[in-house]
Parts: C-alpha cells; structure tokens; sequence
C-alpha cells in the first residue's frame, strides 16, 4: 500500500531548495540537456520568439531561451526572488524573462508560444491538468511551434525504510499511458519521444528512492 505524501509539501521542499540554492537527488541545478541545446540551435526564424517555461526551477532553461533571443515567460510556484537574483544586471537578454509565481496547473495559456519547455514538472499534476495545459498551448500555436517535454512515467517511490510513496493527485502515467496522450494531443503535429530509465538515490541511506521511465518529448508544429 502506498503512503501518501502532500502535494503542499512537496512545493514546500522546492521552495526551500531553490531559495538555498540546493541540488536535489533530480539533480535540480543540471546544465540544460544536449536533447535541448540541438533543439535550440536548430531553431529557424520561423520560429516566433516567445518562449514558455513552466515550472523553471533553478532557471537554466528560462536563462538558455533568454540569451538564445526569446522573450520568456517563466513559470513556478517558488517565489521569483531566486531567478531575479540570478538575472540581475546581466547582458542585453536579462529583460526578456518575465517570471510568473503561480501553480503550473494554474496558469492558462493564451498566446502563441514558440518554445513550450516542461522540464520534470508536469507528472506532478494531475492527468486533467496535464492534458489541458498541453492542449491549451497547441490550440494557441500558429507558428513553426517546439514544444519540448520531460515528464516521468512509471513511477516508484520510496521513503528512507523502504515503504512505498505516492504523492497526492499526481498524474502517474504508464509509459503506454503517456504515449497514447501525446499521440492524440499532438496530432498533425511530428512528436518525438526518447525513453531512457531514472533512478535517484536518498542521499542519507544510499538507498533507490525513486525509479521511473523518462519520456522526453520534442513535438514540432507542422508549420515547422
């Protein structure tokens, strides 16, 4: 039987991560992926130049898609003090990023992004809130569109004992699960997913606390 965990503490422990500026077993501080970085040099100027980061984190993708000349929109529940700090009165990009603190589920989508990035936030949410979020961004783009995902399926979780964990209302996809979703969300659009097995170890025990299957998803719009 799974124990469940607060989605409130879960927000409470990013919190504190970022405002310390900690790594976490994710490794939340990692450099931007190569999947990503291909993506953003293959970008044409077709390509609208606003971006959407939802649930940016430490801030590596929001800052890679502001220096690259995207005015970005950044979203995450963790007070925005953290990016502002790492902006400051950096180069002529630092006025591009405009942070949002606000849920991501909670943020409604409602112009054409040219980048959508989530990056290891989106299996936290619910499946209703996932699949909304990800139709409300391809019902509003017009453009050569990239949208790039990174979501876990599969997921196991235990505590330092061993026990089994779910966190509450979040998504739990199966791999075959999220395949389908995206299928249908991005149809008529060229969807890309790379699978590659996750697993983090508790820091305090050495123990696996956490084993998934990573979906990373690069979805191109057909104007593209």
């Amino acid at each position: 039987m799974h124990q469940p965990v607060s989605k409130a503490s879960v927000h409470a422990f990013y919190k504190d991560a970022i405002r310390q500026g900690r790594n976490t077993a994710e490794n939340l501080q990692a450099a931007t992926s190569e999947r990503f970085n291909t993506l953003l040099e293959s970008i044409g100027d077709q390509t609208p130049r606003t971006a959407l980061d939802l649930g940016y984190g430490a801030g590596n993708y929001t800052l890679a898609l502001a220096r690259a000349g995207f005015r970005v929109v950044a979203v995450d529940q963790v007070p925005c003090t953290s990016l502002l700090a790492r902006i400051g009165s950096a180069g002529e990009w630092a006025h591009r990023i405009e942070p949002r603190q606000c849920l991501v589920e909670d943020f409604t989508i409602e112009e054409d992004f040219g980048v959508v990035v989530a990056k290891d936030v989106l299996h936290y949410l619910d499946q209703h809130d996932v699949e909304s979020l990800l139709k409300r961004a391809v019902a509003q783009a017009r453009g050569a569109n990239h949208h790039y995902l990174d979501v876990f399926t599969g997921i196991t979780r235990r505590s330092p004992s061993g026990q089994l964990l779910r966190i509450e209302g979040e998504a739990d996809y199966t791999p075959d699960a999220f395949q389908r979703v995206i299928e249908q969300i991005y149809d008529g659009w060229d969807p890309a997913i790379h699978w590659s097995d996750h697993a983090e170890q508790d820091t305090r025990t050495g123990r696996t606390c956490f084993e998934a299957t990573r979906a990373t998803v690069i979805a191109t719009s057909p104007a593209a």
